[in-house]
Protein backbone atom coordinates (compact mmCIF):
# COMPACT_ATOMS: atom_id res chain seq x y z
CA UNK A 1 0.00 0.00 0.00
CA UNK A 2 1.09 3.47 -0.96
CA UNK A 3 -0.03 6.61 0.98
CA UNK A 4 -0.50 9.63 -0.68
CA UNK A 5 0.37 13.03 0.51
CA UNK A 6 -2.90 14.64 1.49
CA UNK A 7 -6.92 14.17 1.45
CA UNK A 8 -8.75 11.40 2.07
CA UNK A 9 -9.91 9.78 -1.14
CA UNK A 10 -8.91 6.76 -1.79
CA UNK A 11 -7.99 5.00 -5.28
CA UNK A 12 -9.51 1.74 -4.81
CA UNK A 13 -12.89 0.79 -3.18
CA UNK A 14 -14.20 -1.97 -1.00
CA UNK A 15 -15.54 -5.00 -2.66
CA UNK A 16 -15.97 -8.54 -1.80
CA UNK A 17 -12.60 -9.82 -3.39
CA UNK A 18 -10.75 -6.34 -2.67
CA UNK A 19 -7.93 -5.51 -0.84
CA UNK A 20 -9.44 -2.85 1.12
CA UNK A 21 -12.08 -3.76 4.14
CA UNK A 22 -13.54 -1.17 6.64
CA UNK A 23 -15.22 -2.04 9.73
CA UNK A 24 -16.66 0.91 11.78
CA UNK A 25 -15.82 -0.74 15.20
CA UNK A 26 -12.53 -1.01 13.72
CA UNK A 27 -9.95 -3.65 13.33
CA UNK A 28 -7.23 -5.39 16.59
CA UNK A 29 -4.19 -3.79 16.21
CA UNK A 30 -0.69 -4.62 17.89
CA UNK A 31 0.03 -4.15 21.66
CA UNK A 32 3.02 -1.50 22.04
CA UNK A 33 3.21 -1.97 25.48
CA UNK A 34 4.03 -6.23 25.10
CA UNK A 35 6.41 -5.19 21.89
CA UNK A 36 10.02 -4.53 21.23
CA UNK A 37 11.26 -1.02 19.87
CA UNK A 38 13.53 -1.70 16.94
CA UNK A 39 14.19 1.80 15.85
CA UNK A 40 12.76 4.79 14.07
CA UNK A 41 13.35 6.54 11.09
CA UNK A 42 11.81 10.05 9.83
CA UNK A 43 10.51 10.32 5.82
CA UNK A 44 8.95 12.60 3.57
CA UNK A 45 5.31 11.71 2.81
CA UNK A 46 3.66 14.62 2.36
CA UNK A 47 4.05 17.97 0.30
CA UNK A 48 2.06 19.54 2.98
CA UNK A 49 4.74 19.98 5.69
CA UNK A 50 8.11 20.64 4.88
CA UNK A 51 10.42 18.19 5.63
CA UNK A 52 10.48 14.66 6.80
CA UNK A 53 7.24 15.01 8.54
CA UNK A 54 6.22 11.35 8.98
CA UNK A 55 7.94 9.37 11.95
CA UNK A 56 7.69 5.46 11.59
CA UNK A 57 8.60 3.92 14.55
CA UNK A 58 9.65 -0.11 14.00
CA UNK A 59 8.51 -2.68 16.56
CA UNK A 60 8.37 -6.83 16.90
CA UNK A 61 5.52 -7.64 18.85
CA UNK A 62 4.85 -10.40 21.27
CA UNK A 63 4.41 -13.07 18.68
CA UNK A 64 7.73 -12.30 16.46
CA UNK A 65 5.47 -10.45 13.88
CA UNK A 66 7.06 -6.77 12.75
CA UNK A 67 4.98 -3.71 12.50
CA UNK A 68 5.61 -0.06 12.23
CA UNK A 69 3.47 2.88 13.63
CA UNK A 70 3.16 5.78 10.77
CA UNK A 71 3.12 9.55 12.91
CA UNK A 72 2.39 13.03 11.77
CA UNK A 73 1.51 16.03 14.50
CA UNK A 74 1.96 13.26 17.32
CA UNK A 75 -0.80 11.53 15.76
CA UNK A 76 -0.70 7.34 14.48
CA UNK A 77 -3.01 7.41 11.46
CA UNK A 78 -1.54 4.07 10.28
CA UNK A 79 -0.08 0.77 11.55
CA UNK A 80 2.26 -1.27 8.94
CA UNK A 81 1.70 -5.23 9.76
CA UNK A 82 4.66 -7.71 8.22
CA UNK A 83 2.82 -11.65 8.92
CA UNK A 84 5.62 -13.23 5.93
CA UNK A 85 8.74 -11.74 7.15
CA UNK A 86 8.76 -10.03 3.46
CA UNK A 87 9.21 -6.90 2.56
CA UNK A 88 6.69 -5.33 1.59
CA UNK A 89 4.50 -5.02 4.59
CA UNK A 90 1.47 -7.51 4.25
CA UNK A 91 -1.41 -5.23 5.94
CA UNK A 92 -1.84 -1.89 6.77
CA UNK A 93 -4.54 -0.28 9.22
CA UNK A 94 -5.52 3.16 8.70
CA UNK A 95 -7.51 5.43 11.14
CA UNK A 96 -9.03 7.79 9.03
CA UNK A 97 -10.53 10.31 11.51
CA UNK A 98 -7.86 10.05 14.16
CA UNK A 99 -9.93 8.97 16.85
CA UNK A 100 -8.04 5.87 17.69
CA UNK A 101 -9.85 3.40 15.65
CA UNK A 102 -8.56 1.37 12.65
CA UNK A 103 -11.18 1.35 10.92
CA UNK A 104 -9.68 0.33 7.53
CA UNK A 105 -7.71 -2.71 6.35
CA UNK A 106 -5.71 -2.98 3.25
CA UNK A 107 -4.27 -6.62 2.93
CA UNK A 108 -2.27 -6.82 -0.07
CA UNK A 109 -1.42 -10.08 -1.92
CA UNK A 110 1.22 -10.97 -4.85
CA UNK A 111 0.23 -10.37 -7.67
CA UNK A 112 -2.47 -7.68 -6.54
CA UNK A 113 -2.52 -4.09 -7.79
CA UNK A 114 -1.15 -1.94 -4.85
CA UNK A 115 -3.60 0.23 -3.48
CA UNK A 116 -2.90 4.24 -3.05
CA UNK A 117 -4.50 5.65 0.03
CA UNK A 118 -4.61 9.25 1.06
CA UNK A 119 -3.07 10.31 4.34
CA UNK A 120 -6.15 11.39 6.45
CA UNK A 121 -6.91 14.80 6.74
CA UNK A 122 -6.91 15.07 10.47
CA UNK A 123 -3.26 14.69 11.07
CA UNK A 124 -2.60 17.75 9.02
CA UNK A 125 -5.31 19.75 11.71
CA UNK A 126 -2.89 20.57 14.76
CA UNK A 127 -4.79 20.80 17.83
CA UNK A 128 -4.53 23.04 20.86
CA UNK A 129 -2.80 20.73 22.52
CA UNK A 130 -0.54 19.32 20.65
CA UNK A 131 1.12 22.91 19.91
CA UNK A 132 1.50 23.67 23.35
Amino acid sequence: MALLGSGSAFAASADADGPVEKRPEGFDTPELSRSRFLGWVRRDLSRRIPGEETLIKQYLDEWKFQFETLTINNRIFAINIDVDNKYPYDITLLDEDCDGIYETKVEEKPGQQRVDMAIPECVFRVSAESAR
